[in-house]
């Protein structure tokens, strides 16, 4: 059943986020790929409607929830992984899967 990994969140640190978008775009992309996932949308644009408007806003769609929680898990993934998480601040991240 396809799952979409959803996350949003706000760039705390801008110069070491660089280091993550666009500087490890290449390993995230090429892990979520090896996890059959596909990247459907990450902007900084888009309409708030309700709540905080995060910075970032990312839909990946992949094949299974257990696939999206085997990329966010994944080693290879994890240097990129630490970048985001110490440049950012209020993440939102889950799985859902497709109704």
């Amino acid at each position: 059943m396809t799952a979409y990994f959803i996350l949003t969140y706000d760039i705390a640190d801008p110069e070491q986020y660089a280091k993550y978008n666009p500087g490890s775009n290449e390993l995230t992309g090429s892990t979520i790929a090896k996890h059959g996932g596909e990247l459907l949308a990450a902007t900084n644009e888009g309409l708030q409607l309700d709540g905080h408007d995060a910075d970032i806003k990312v839909v990946l769609q992949f094949p299974s929830r257990a696939a999206a929680q085997a990329w966010i898990d994944d080693p290879d993934y994890a240097p990129a992984k630490a970048i985001r998480l110490a440049s950012t601040k209020n993440l939102y991240a889950f799985i859902v899967d497709k109704l």
